[in-house]
Protein backbone atom coordinates (compact mmCIF):
# COMPACT_ATOMS: atom_id res chain seq x y z
CA UNK A 1 0.00 0.00 0.00
CA UNK A 2 2.97 2.04 0.94
CA UNK A 3 4.69 1.31 -2.10
CA UNK A 4 1.65 2.42 -4.14
CA UNK A 5 1.22 5.69 -2.63
CA UNK A 6 4.94 6.88 -3.43
CA UNK A 7 3.79 5.85 -6.96
CA UNK A 8 0.88 8.06 -6.61
CA UNK A 9 2.41 11.27 -5.15
CA UNK A 10 5.43 10.60 -8.08
CA UNK A 11 3.32 10.78 -10.74
CA UNK A 12 1.57 13.56 -9.12
CA UNK A 13 4.45 15.15 -8.57
CA UNK A 14 5.61 14.88 -12.33
CA UNK A 15 2.29 16.01 -13.51
CA UNK A 16 2.91 19.05 -11.11
CA UNK A 17 6.34 20.48 -12.61
CA UNK A 18 5.11 19.67 -15.83
CA UNK A 19 2.52 22.27 -15.34
CA UNK A 20 4.92 24.64 -13.72
CA UNK A 21 6.89 24.46 -17.05
CA UNK A 22 4.26 25.15 -19.59
CA UNK A 23 2.97 28.14 -17.49
CA UNK A 24 6.47 29.06 -17.08
CA UNK A 25 7.03 29.34 -20.54
CA UNK A 26 4.62 32.04 -21.42
CA UNK A 27 3.60 35.06 -20.10
CA UNK A 28 -0.22 36.47 -18.66
CA UNK A 29 -2.22 38.27 -21.29
CA UNK A 30 -5.82 39.80 -22.12
CA UNK A 31 -8.36 39.11 -24.68
CA UNK A 32 -10.36 41.67 -25.89
CA UNK A 33 -13.90 40.99 -24.78
CA UNK A 34 -13.00 38.49 -21.49
CA UNK A 35 -12.28 39.36 -17.91
CA UNK A 36 -10.36 36.25 -17.19
CA UNK A 37 -6.63 36.50 -17.88
CA UNK A 38 -5.20 33.76 -20.21
CA UNK A 39 -1.18 33.07 -20.83
CA UNK A 40 0.05 33.99 -24.28
CA UNK A 41 3.80 33.25 -25.76
CA UNK A 42 6.02 32.21 -28.76
CA UNK A 43 8.00 29.24 -29.68
CA UNK A 44 10.16 29.55 -32.40
CA UNK A 45 10.09 26.61 -35.25
CA UNK A 46 12.67 26.42 -38.44
CA UNK A 47 10.44 27.15 -41.47
CA UNK A 48 12.35 24.33 -42.91
CA UNK A 49 11.77 21.03 -41.03
CA UNK A 50 13.94 18.85 -43.54
CA UNK A 51 17.31 21.13 -43.34
CA UNK A 52 16.58 22.96 -39.73
CA UNK A 53 18.52 26.08 -41.14
CA UNK A 54 17.75 29.59 -42.05
CA UNK A 55 14.74 31.38 -41.48
CA UNK A 56 12.29 30.75 -37.96
CA UNK A 57 9.23 31.17 -37.31
CA UNK A 58 7.39 32.61 -34.20
CA UNK A 59 4.22 31.18 -34.06
CA UNK A 60 2.15 32.39 -31.67
CA UNK A 61 0.05 30.76 -28.88
CA UNK A 62 -2.81 30.97 -26.33
CA UNK A 63 -3.02 28.50 -23.51
CA UNK A 64 -6.56 28.98 -21.65
CA UNK A 65 -5.96 27.17 -18.19
CA UNK A 66 -8.08 24.65 -17.04
CA UNK A 67 -10.40 26.33 -14.04
CA UNK A 68 -9.75 23.54 -12.26
CA UNK A 69 -6.56 23.58 -11.14
CA UNK A 70 -5.58 19.90 -9.96
CA UNK A 71 -6.49 18.65 -13.30
CA UNK A 72 -4.18 16.24 -14.90
CA UNK A 73 -6.31 15.78 -18.08
CA UNK A 74 -5.00 16.37 -21.12
CA UNK A 75 -5.08 19.47 -23.06
CA UNK A 76 -7.30 20.04 -26.19
CA UNK A 77 -5.79 21.76 -28.89
CA UNK A 78 -7.91 22.93 -31.16
CA UNK A 79 -7.20 23.62 -35.33
CA UNK A 80 -9.50 26.00 -37.46
CA UNK A 81 -10.59 26.30 -40.49
CA UNK A 82 -9.45 27.96 -44.23
CA UNK A 83 -7.14 26.74 -45.02
CA UNK A 84 -5.72 30.20 -42.96
CA UNK A 85 -8.23 30.80 -40.23
CA UNK A 86 -6.18 31.43 -37.24
CA UNK A 87 -6.82 29.73 -34.15
CA UNK A 88 -6.34 32.34 -31.95
CA UNK A 89 -9.80 34.11 -33.24
CA UNK A 90 -11.53 31.64 -31.30
CA UNK A 91 -9.94 32.69 -28.06
CA UNK A 92 -12.92 34.85 -26.70
CA UNK A 93 -15.00 31.78 -26.81
CA UNK A 94 -13.04 28.98 -24.96
CA UNK A 95 -11.46 31.75 -22.60
CA UNK A 96 -15.05 32.39 -21.07
CA UNK A 97 -15.14 31.76 -17.63
CA UNK A 98 -18.48 29.45 -17.68
CA UNK A 99 -17.17 27.63 -20.87
CA UNK A 100 -16.89 23.95 -19.96
CA UNK A 101 -14.14 22.83 -22.28
CA UNK A 102 -11.53 24.60 -19.98
CA UNK A 103 -13.39 23.04 -16.98
CA UNK A 104 -10.75 20.09 -16.59
CA UNK A 105 -8.47 20.61 -19.50
CA UNK A 106 -5.92 23.36 -20.53
CA UNK A 107 -7.27 24.75 -23.81
CA UNK A 108 -4.48 25.60 -26.74
CA UNK A 109 -4.69 27.91 -29.33
CA UNK A 110 -1.45 27.48 -31.83
CA UNK A 111 -1.69 30.06 -35.10
CA UNK A 112 -0.51 27.44 -37.36
CA UNK A 113 2.53 28.65 -39.57
CA UNK A 114 1.11 30.93 -42.08
CA UNK A 115 -1.69 32.74 -40.54
CA UNK A 116 -2.78 34.87 -37.27
CA UNK A 117 0.40 35.70 -35.52
CA UNK A 118 2.75 32.99 -36.84
CA UNK A 119 3.97 34.79 -40.16
CA UNK A 120 0.30 35.04 -41.47
CA UNK A 121 0.50 34.99 -45.54
CA UNK A 122 -1.89 37.56 -46.18
CA UNK A 123 -2.19 39.73 -49.50
CA UNK A 124 -3.33 43.17 -50.10
CA UNK A 125 -3.99 42.23 -53.86
CA UNK A 126 -6.31 39.40 -53.13
CA UNK A 127 -7.82 39.75 -49.84
CA UNK A 128 -8.46 44.15 -50.35
CA UNK A 129 -11.37 45.14 -52.41
CA UNK A 130 -11.41 49.37 -53.08
CA UNK A 131 -15.19 49.23 -54.08
CA UNK A 132 -18.49 47.53 -54.01
CA UNK A 133 -17.86 46.19 -57.43
CA UNK A 134 -14.47 44.65 -57.42
CA UNK A 135 -16.30 42.68 -55.01
CA UNK A 136 -17.90 40.71 -58.13
CA UNK A 137 -14.75 40.18 -59.89
CA UNK A 138 -12.85 36.56 -60.17
CA UNK A 139 -11.78 34.16 -57.17
CA UNK A 140 -8.36 34.56 -58.63
CA UNK A 141 -7.25 37.53 -61.13
CA UNK A 142 -4.03 36.40 -62.46
CA UNK A 143 -2.54 40.06 -61.78
CA UNK A 144 -3.56 39.70 -57.97
CA UNK A 145 -2.18 36.69 -57.53
CA UNK A 146 1.05 37.53 -59.06
CA UNK A 147 1.16 40.31 -56.97
CA UNK A 148 0.53 38.58 -53.79
CA UNK A 149 3.53 35.65 -54.75
CA UNK A 150 5.80 39.00 -55.19
CA UNK A 151 5.15 39.74 -52.12
CA UNK A 152 4.81 37.23 -49.57
CA UNK A 153 8.01 35.73 -51.20
CA UNK A 154 9.88 38.08 -49.53
CA UNK A 155 9.04 37.05 -46.31
CA UNK A 156 8.35 33.15 -46.82
CA UNK A 157 9.57 29.95 -48.72
CA UNK A 158 5.94 29.70 -49.81
CA UNK A 159 6.44 25.52 -50.43
CA UNK A 160 7.63 25.04 -46.69
CA UNK A 161 3.73 26.30 -45.84
CA UNK A 162 2.18 22.45 -46.02
CA UNK A 163 0.24 20.37 -43.31
CA UNK A 164 2.84 18.19 -42.31
CA UNK A 165 5.08 20.97 -41.28
CA UNK A 166 2.29 22.33 -39.62
CA UNK A 167 2.27 19.46 -37.83
CA UNK A 168 5.37 18.72 -37.28
CA UNK A 169 5.56 22.45 -35.54
CA UNK A 170 2.84 21.57 -33.10
CA UNK A 171 4.46 18.56 -31.83
CA UNK A 172 7.03 21.00 -30.96
CA UNK A 173 5.11 22.67 -29.22
CA UNK A 174 3.06 20.27 -27.49
CA UNK A 175 6.63 18.82 -26.01
CA UNK A 176 7.94 22.45 -25.17
CA UNK A 177 4.99 22.93 -22.77
CA UNK A 178 5.50 19.34 -21.55
CA UNK A 179 2.35 17.75 -22.37
CA UNK A 180 2.90 13.84 -23.18
CA UNK A 181 -0.64 13.90 -24.91
CA UNK A 182 -3.04 15.88 -26.49
CA UNK A 183 -6.80 16.03 -27.68
CA UNK A 184 -7.07 17.43 -31.20
CA UNK A 185 -9.89 19.03 -32.25
CA UNK A 186 -10.26 20.12 -35.93
CA UNK A 187 -12.64 22.19 -37.84
CA UNK A 188 -12.78 21.93 -41.73
CA UNK A 189 -9.39 22.02 -42.36
CA UNK A 190 -7.86 21.75 -38.78
CA UNK A 191 -9.46 18.59 -39.22
CA UNK A 192 -6.39 17.52 -42.05
CA UNK A 193 -4.31 18.67 -39.46
CA UNK A 194 -5.57 16.70 -36.82
CA UNK A 195 -5.37 13.47 -39.39
CA UNK A 196 -2.02 14.28 -40.22
CA UNK A 197 -1.14 14.35 -36.53
CA UNK A 198 -2.31 11.26 -36.21
CA UNK A 199 -0.92 9.82 -38.84
CA UNK A 200 2.91 11.46 -37.90
CA UNK A 201 2.42 11.37 -34.23
CA UNK A 202 0.30 8.40 -32.65
CA UNK A 203 1.99 7.92 -29.54
CA UNK A 204 0.94 11.65 -28.81
CA UNK A 205 -2.70 11.43 -29.19
CA UNK A 206 -4.75 10.75 -27.02
CA UNK A 207 -8.34 11.25 -29.15
CA UNK A 208 -9.84 13.18 -31.44
CA UNK A 209 -12.78 15.24 -32.59
CA UNK A 210 -13.66 15.88 -36.27
CA UNK A 211 -16.16 18.42 -37.25
CA UNK A 212 -17.61 18.86 -40.65
CA UNK A 213 -14.07 16.45 -41.87
CA UNK A 214 -12.06 17.15 -44.97
CA UNK A 215 -10.04 14.26 -46.15
CA UNK A 216 -6.32 14.68 -46.89
CA UNK A 217 -6.95 13.67 -50.45
CA UNK A 218 -10.20 15.37 -51.26
CA UNK A 219 -8.38 17.54 -53.86
CA UNK A 220 -9.68 20.76 -52.88
CA UNK A 221 -11.88 22.25 -54.90
CA UNK A 222 -12.67 18.66 -57.28
CA UNK A 223 -15.53 18.16 -55.33
CA UNK A 224 -17.02 21.45 -54.52
CA UNK A 225 -19.66 21.97 -57.38
CA UNK A 226 -21.00 18.68 -57.06
CA UNK A 227 -21.07 18.82 -52.85
CA UNK A 228 -23.05 21.93 -53.81
CA UNK A 229 -25.35 21.20 -56.12
CA UNK A 230 -26.40 18.32 -53.60
CA UNK A 231 -26.94 20.87 -50.86
CA UNK A 232 -28.90 23.14 -53.18
CA UNK A 233 -31.38 20.67 -54.66
CA UNK A 234 -31.75 19.37 -51.16
CA UNK A 235 -32.52 22.38 -50.01
CA UNK A 236 -35.01 23.70 -52.56
CA UNK A 237 -36.67 20.24 -52.14
CA UNK A 238 -37.31 21.04 -48.61
CA UNK A 239 -38.18 24.65 -49.40
CA UNK A 240 -41.39 23.20 -51.26
CA UNK A 241 -42.30 20.44 -48.55
CA UNK A 242 -42.14 23.56 -46.21
CA UNK A 243 -45.71 25.57 -46.28
CA UNK A 244 -44.47 28.87 -46.07
CA UNK A 245 -41.42 28.30 -48.46
CA UNK A 246 -43.36 26.94 -51.00
CA UNK A 247 -46.27 29.47 -50.70
CA UNK A 248 -43.48 32.04 -51.30
CA UNK A 249 -41.32 30.67 -53.47
CA UNK A 250 -43.36 27.77 -55.06
CA UNK A 251 -41.23 28.08 -58.65
CA UNK A 252 -37.78 28.23 -57.35
CA UNK A 253 -36.11 25.68 -59.06
CA UNK A 254 -37.47 27.31 -62.54
CA UNK A 255 -36.37 30.48 -61.12
CA UNK A 256 -33.24 29.10 -60.28
CA UNK A 257 -32.85 27.09 -63.76
CA UNK A 258 -33.74 30.31 -65.70
CA UNK A 259 -31.71 33.12 -63.92
CA UNK A 260 -28.80 30.95 -64.06
CA UNK A 261 -29.23 30.61 -68.27
CA UNK A 262 -29.20 34.48 -68.08
CA UNK A 263 -26.61 34.91 -65.77
CA UNK A 264 -24.22 32.58 -68.18
CA UNK A 265 -25.22 34.54 -71.33
CA UNK A 266 -24.36 37.60 -70.07
CA UNK A 267 -23.49 39.48 -66.44
CA UNK A 268 -26.53 40.84 -64.50
CA UNK A 269 -26.53 44.77 -65.44
CA UNK A 270 -28.27 46.84 -62.56
CA UNK A 271 -28.90 50.34 -61.16
CA UNK A 272 -28.22 49.93 -57.63
CA UNK A 273 -28.88 52.33 -54.83
CA UNK A 274 -26.19 53.44 -52.40
CA UNK A 275 -27.14 53.63 -48.69
CA UNK A 276 -26.72 57.25 -49.09
CA UNK A 277 -28.94 57.33 -52.05
CA UNK A 278 -26.84 57.59 -54.44
CA UNK A 279 -26.71 55.29 -57.87
CA UNK A 280 -24.50 52.51 -59.02
CA UNK A 281 -24.03 50.82 -61.72
CA UNK A 282 -23.23 47.49 -61.31
CA UNK A 283 -22.38 44.32 -63.72
CA UNK A 284 -22.58 40.59 -61.60
CA UNK A 285 -21.52 37.95 -63.27
CA UNK A 286 -22.91 34.35 -62.95
CA UNK A 287 -19.85 33.03 -61.47
CA UNK A 288 -19.84 36.17 -59.03
CA UNK A 289 -23.53 34.61 -58.17
CA UNK A 290 -22.99 31.37 -57.64
CA UNK A 291 -19.59 31.95 -55.76
CA UNK A 292 -21.58 33.67 -53.33
CA UNK A 293 -24.51 31.66 -52.94
CA UNK A 294 -22.34 28.58 -52.47
CA UNK A 295 -20.68 30.32 -49.39
CA UNK A 296 -23.92 31.00 -48.15
CA UNK A 297 -24.90 27.64 -47.67
CA UNK A 298 -22.18 27.04 -44.86
CA UNK A 299 -24.58 27.72 -42.01
CA UNK A 300 -27.90 27.42 -41.85
CA UNK A 301 -28.85 30.66 -40.43
CA UNK A 302 -27.82 31.66 -44.28
CA UNK A 303 -28.75 28.95 -45.97
CA UNK A 304 -32.57 29.12 -45.51
CA UNK A 305 -32.20 32.85 -46.99
CA UNK A 306 -30.77 31.57 -50.49
CA UNK A 307 -34.69 30.57 -52.02
CA UNK A 308 -35.55 34.53 -50.95
CA UNK A 309 -32.53 35.60 -52.81
CA UNK A 310 -33.06 33.73 -55.76
CA UNK A 311 -36.78 34.76 -56.44
CA UNK A 312 -35.57 38.28 -55.47
CA UNK A 313 -32.62 38.56 -57.92
CA UNK A 314 -35.27 36.51 -60.85
CA UNK A 315 -38.07 39.25 -60.17
CA UNK A 316 -35.13 41.64 -60.62
CA UNK A 317 -34.42 42.69 -57.03
CA UNK A 318 -30.79 43.09 -56.43
CA UNK A 319 -30.38 44.99 -53.28
CA UNK A 320 -30.46 41.47 -50.91
CA UNK A 321 -27.72 39.96 -52.99
CA UNK A 322 -25.95 42.97 -52.98
CA UNK A 323 -26.50 43.64 -49.49
CA UNK A 324 -24.36 40.65 -48.23
CA UNK A 325 -21.29 42.55 -49.70
CA UNK A 326 -20.00 46.01 -48.11
CA UNK A 327 -20.66 48.94 -50.10
CA UNK A 328 -16.85 50.82 -49.60
CA UNK A 329 -14.84 47.29 -50.14
CA UNK A 330 -12.18 46.97 -47.73
CA UNK A 331 -9.48 44.86 -46.77
CA UNK A 332 -10.21 41.36 -45.14
CA UNK A 333 -7.82 39.67 -43.31
CA UNK A 334 -9.82 36.85 -41.58
CA UNK A 335 -7.88 34.01 -43.41
CA UNK A 336 -4.50 34.04 -45.18
CA UNK A 337 -5.29 33.73 -48.35
CA UNK A 338 -1.15 33.09 -49.40
CA UNK A 339 -1.87 29.83 -47.15
CA UNK A 340 -4.95 28.25 -48.53
CA UNK A 341 -2.43 29.13 -51.89
CA UNK A 342 0.44 27.10 -50.27
CA UNK A 343 -1.93 24.13 -49.02
CA UNK A 344 -4.00 23.44 -51.81
CA UNK A 345 -0.82 24.14 -54.18
CA UNK A 346 0.85 21.52 -52.87
CA UNK A 347 -1.47 18.72 -51.24
CA UNK A 348 -4.60 19.34 -54.12
CA UNK A 349 -4.94 20.54 -57.50
CA UNK A 350 -1.88 18.99 -58.67
CA UNK A 351 -3.50 16.12 -58.43
CA UNK A 352 -6.91 17.16 -60.33
CA UNK A 353 -7.30 15.32 -63.79
CA UNK A 354 -8.94 17.22 -66.32
CA UNK A 355 -11.27 14.08 -66.54
CA UNK A 356 -12.70 13.96 -63.57
CA UNK A 357 -13.43 17.88 -62.86
CA UNK A 358 -15.21 17.52 -66.03
CA UNK A 359 -17.01 14.60 -64.85
CA UNK A 360 -18.01 15.73 -61.40
CA UNK A 361 -18.47 19.47 -62.39
CA UNK A 362 -21.30 18.04 -65.66
CA UNK A 363 -25.00 19.17 -64.65
CA UNK A 364 -23.76 21.69 -61.86
CA UNK A 365 -24.53 25.76 -60.98
CA UNK A 366 -20.92 26.23 -60.44
CA UNK A 367 -19.48 23.95 -63.49
CA UNK A 368 -15.62 24.02 -64.07
CA UNK A 369 -15.29 27.63 -62.80
CA UNK A 370 -13.82 26.98 -59.63
CA UNK A 371 -11.19 24.14 -60.11
CA UNK A 372 -10.15 26.48 -63.07
CA UNK A 373 -9.87 29.43 -61.10
CA UNK A 374 -7.78 27.25 -58.92
CA UNK A 375 -5.57 25.79 -61.54
CA UNK A 376 -4.76 29.41 -62.78
CA UNK A 377 -3.84 30.16 -59.32
CA UNK A 378 -1.40 27.20 -59.03
CA UNK A 379 0.29 28.29 -62.38
CA UNK A 380 1.23 30.97 -60.61
CA UNK A 381 2.22 29.66 -57.39
CA UNK A 382 5.22 27.46 -56.16
CA UNK A 383 4.24 23.68 -55.31
CA UNK A 384 5.72 22.35 -52.21
CA UNK A 385 6.57 18.88 -51.15
CA UNK A 386 4.33 16.41 -49.44
CA UNK A 387 5.27 13.20 -48.06
CA UNK A 388 4.71 10.19 -50.44
CA UNK A 389 1.57 8.33 -47.66
CA UNK A 390 0.06 11.50 -47.66
CA UNK A 391 -3.06 10.89 -50.20
CA UNK A 392 -3.74 7.77 -48.51
CA UNK A 393 -6.49 7.68 -46.09
CA UNK A 394 -4.91 8.15 -42.63
CA UNK A 395 -5.69 4.73 -40.22
CA UNK A 396 -5.34 5.12 -36.69
CA UNK A 397 -6.79 3.23 -33.06
CA UNK A 398 -7.17 5.98 -31.55
CA UNK A 399 -10.53 7.07 -30.63
CA UNK A 400 -12.18 9.94 -32.68
CA UNK A 401 -15.24 11.58 -32.85
CA UNK A 402 -16.67 12.95 -36.22
CA UNK A 403 -19.85 15.03 -36.42
CA UNK A 404 -20.79 16.13 -40.22
CA UNK A 405 -24.12 17.84 -41.01
CA UNK A 406 -26.50 16.70 -44.05
CA UNK A 407 -26.56 19.95 -45.70
CA UNK A 408 -22.67 20.28 -45.81
CA UNK A 409 -22.12 21.27 -49.48
CA UNK A 410 -18.21 20.88 -49.19
CA UNK A 411 -17.51 18.07 -46.43
CA UNK A 412 -20.87 16.47 -46.48
CA UNK A 413 -21.55 12.84 -44.76
CA UNK A 414 -20.49 11.12 -47.50
CA UNK A 415 -16.53 11.83 -47.40
CA UNK A 416 -16.96 12.13 -43.04
CA UNK A 417 -18.06 7.98 -43.82
CA UNK A 418 -14.91 7.72 -45.97
CA UNK A 419 -12.74 8.81 -43.54
CA UNK A 420 -14.80 6.79 -40.72
CA UNK A 421 -13.99 3.45 -42.74
CA UNK A 422 -10.62 3.56 -42.37
CA UNK A 423 -10.90 4.50 -38.34
CA UNK A 424 -12.18 2.06 -36.12
CA UNK A 425 -12.51 3.37 -33.35
CA UNK A 426 -14.35 6.12 -34.26
CA UNK A 427 -18.15 7.26 -34.01
CA UNK A 428 -20.12 9.01 -36.67
CA UNK A 429 -22.65 11.42 -35.70
CA UNK A 430 -25.11 13.37 -38.97
CA UNK A 431 -27.05 16.20 -37.56
CA UNK A 432 -29.60 16.79 -40.07
CA UNK A 433 -30.00 20.08 -40.03
CA UNK A 434 -26.46 21.38 -39.97
CA UNK A 435 -24.47 22.34 -42.92
CA UNK A 436 -20.18 22.92 -42.69
CA UNK A 437 -21.18 24.61 -38.93
CA UNK A 438 -24.32 24.53 -37.12
CA UNK A 439 -24.81 28.22 -36.94
CA UNK A 440 -28.65 29.25 -36.44
CA UNK A 441 -29.74 25.91 -35.50
CA UNK A 442 -31.76 25.48 -31.82
CA UNK A 443 -30.10 23.92 -29.11
CA UNK A 444 -26.42 24.50 -30.41
CA UNK A 445 -25.14 23.62 -27.00
CA UNK A 446 -25.78 19.98 -27.94
CA UNK A 447 -22.79 19.68 -30.37
CA UNK A 448 -20.36 21.03 -27.54
CA UNK A 449 -22.40 18.74 -24.95
CA UNK A 450 -21.47 15.76 -27.29
CA UNK A 451 -17.85 16.99 -28.02
CA UNK A 452 -17.07 17.23 -24.33
CA UNK A 453 -18.57 13.85 -23.32
CA UNK A 454 -16.56 12.10 -25.79
CA UNK A 455 -13.12 14.03 -24.64
CA UNK A 456 -14.17 13.36 -20.36
CA UNK A 457 -14.21 10.07 -21.35
CA UNK A 458 -11.41 9.98 -23.73
CA UNK A 459 -13.45 8.38 -26.25
CA UNK A 460 -13.66 5.20 -24.40
CA UNK A 461 -17.85 5.60 -24.31
CA UNK A 462 -20.38 6.19 -27.01
CA UNK A 463 -21.90 9.20 -26.81
CA UNK A 464 -25.51 9.79 -26.39
CA UNK A 465 -26.85 11.53 -29.06
CA UNK A 466 -30.88 12.24 -28.25
CA UNK A 467 -30.00 16.25 -28.18
CA UNK A 468 -29.50 16.42 -32.03
CA UNK A 469 -33.53 15.85 -32.49
CA UNK A 470 -33.66 18.96 -31.07
CA UNK A 471 -31.31 20.80 -33.13
CA UNK A 472 -33.69 22.56 -36.09
CA UNK A 473 -33.12 25.16 -38.33
CA UNK A 474 -34.64 28.76 -38.35
CA UNK A 475 -37.60 29.30 -40.52
CA UNK A 476 -37.00 30.25 -44.22
CA UNK A 477 -36.63 33.97 -44.95
CA UNK A 478 -39.29 34.88 -46.76
CA UNK A 479 -39.97 38.52 -45.33
CA UNK A 480 -41.61 41.44 -47.32
CA UNK A 481 -41.47 39.66 -51.08
CA UNK A 482 -40.93 42.48 -53.45
CA UNK A 483 -42.60 41.45 -57.37
CA UNK A 484 -41.80 44.23 -58.71
CA UNK A 485 -38.51 44.67 -61.20
CA UNK A 486 -36.93 47.12 -58.66
CA UNK A 487 -33.40 47.18 -56.23
CA UNK A 488 -35.17 49.43 -53.41
CA UNK A 489 -36.11 47.17 -51.55
CA UNK A 490 -35.19 46.43 -47.94
CA UNK A 491 -33.51 42.98 -46.27
CA UNK A 492 -33.56 42.09 -42.93
CA UNK A 493 -29.85 41.75 -42.02
CA UNK A 494 -26.22 41.50 -43.65
CA UNK A 495 -25.42 37.78 -43.98
CA UNK A 496 -21.86 36.04 -43.92
CA UNK A 497 -19.37 38.66 -44.05
CA UNK A 498 -16.92 35.22 -43.42
CA UNK A 499 -15.25 34.18 -45.83
CA UNK A 500 -15.47 30.55 -46.81
CA UNK A 501 -12.87 28.72 -49.35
Amino acid sequence: MKKHLIIIFIVFLSSQVYSQARYENLKPCKIEGVADSVLCGTYSVFENHRTKQGMQINLSIILIPALNKGSVKSPVFFFDGGPGIAAAKNASFFALKDNPYRQNHDVVLVDIRGTGGSNPLHCRSLQEKKDLQEQFAEVYPVKAVKDCYAELSQKADLKQYTTTNVVRDIDEVRKWLGYQKIHLFGLSYGTRVAQEYLRRFPASAESAVFHSPTSTNSKMPLFHAGFAQDTLDKLFDDCLNDSSCKTSFPLIKKEFNELMQTGKNKPFGIIYTMSDGSKKNLSITWNAFQTKLRSLMYQPRTLRKIPSIVHQAYQGNWKPFVSLYSEKGGYNDFSAEGFYLSVTCAEDVPFITSGEAKRLTKNTFMGMYRINQQKIACDNWVRGDIPNDFLQPVRSDIPVLILAGEYDPVTPVSMAEEIARHLPNSQLIVIPQASHIFDGLSNEECFDQMVLDFIEHSGKSKINTDCVKLMQPPPYETGSIVRLRSNNSTFPDPVLTRPIS
